[in-house]
């Protein structure tokens, strides 16, 4: 199964903060959870509050996401 979930990330001071849109494989959206509490800038990684939304996609929607990630990386 395939996840996108958007979590609020970045060490920018208190109360501030961006979301950021990552794509993971997991079995279960409660694994899943687990993983991205453990995702690099991700904010209160002791609980699920960082967590705003995991959604299951498709195969597809999993290979766009992630190219689409790649290519913003480089420029």
């Amino acid at each position: 199964m395939f996840y996108k979930i958007i979590t609020e990330c970045g060490h920018m001071g208190a109360g501030n903060s961006i979301d950021r849109v990552w794509f993971i494989k997991g079995e279960n959206p409660l694994l899943v959870l687990h993983k991205a509490r453990r995702l690099p800038m991700v904010k209160r990684k002791n609980t699920t509050l960082a967590v705003k939304l995991i959604k299951e996609i498709s195969k597809e929607e999993y290979i766009s996401g992630i190219n689409s990630k790649r290519a913003a990386v480089y420029y």
